[in-house]
């Protein structure tokens, strides 16, 4: 499966929307058919390889980043995971919590620092999850973030699980 969608196959409205916000904000998008021509951040539906986004990712120099927020299922505080993409896959480097217990970290393992903010807890690492995918759950409000502040709530573009692509983009970064 390539994520691609056939040729003369019906586009998702959110996937219009994505579209138009891409000629909006990043300039037009790739020709029909032909390859992508910058490197884009590709939502898929994980199941049914459906494309729910697609968008304009970083610069060419610079190495894509993303953001996904959400509530904790039990503890009911936000938690942010940022994710850079790096040597073609993406690598969190980044967790952002408040409180403890119920699969957050309480530690930081071998090359991680886990530390103290005002607001909670900053663990650092670089750990390769390739791919994202993940459940946009309503009670989570999931968010996805990109660095220029484009930001979507994940349940606004589908129920099912969703896995997070960089298509076109240079393995060492943008």
């Amino acid at each position: 499966m390539t994520g691609r969608r056939p040729a003369g196959a019906a586009v998702a409205p959110a996937a219009r929307l994505a579209v138009l916000l891409a000629t909006q904000l990043g300039g037009p998008p790739a020709a029909s058919g032909a390859p992508a021509a910058a490197c884009e951040l590709v939502a898929l539906e994980h199941r049914s390889g459906r494309e729910v986004l697609r968008v304009p990712l970083a610069a060419a120099s610079e190495a894509p980043e993303l953001r996904l927020g959400f509530v904790h299922s039990v503890l009911g505080t936000p938690v942010e995971d940022r994710y850079r993409w790096h040597r073609g896959a993406w690598l969190l480097v980044e967790e952002r919590f408040e409180g403890q217990g119920y699969g957050l970290p309480h530690a930081a393992g071998p090359g991680e620092r886990l530390e103290r903010t005002p607001t909670g807890w900053r663990l650092q690492l670089a750990r390769t999850v390739h791919p994202i995918v993940v459940r946009p759950l309503p009670a989570q409000r999931m968010r996805l973030a990109l660095a220029d502040g484009r930001t979507w709530l994940l349940g606004g573009l589908t129920t099912q699980a969703v896995e997070l692509r960089a298509e076109g983009c240079r393995a060492d970064g943008g």
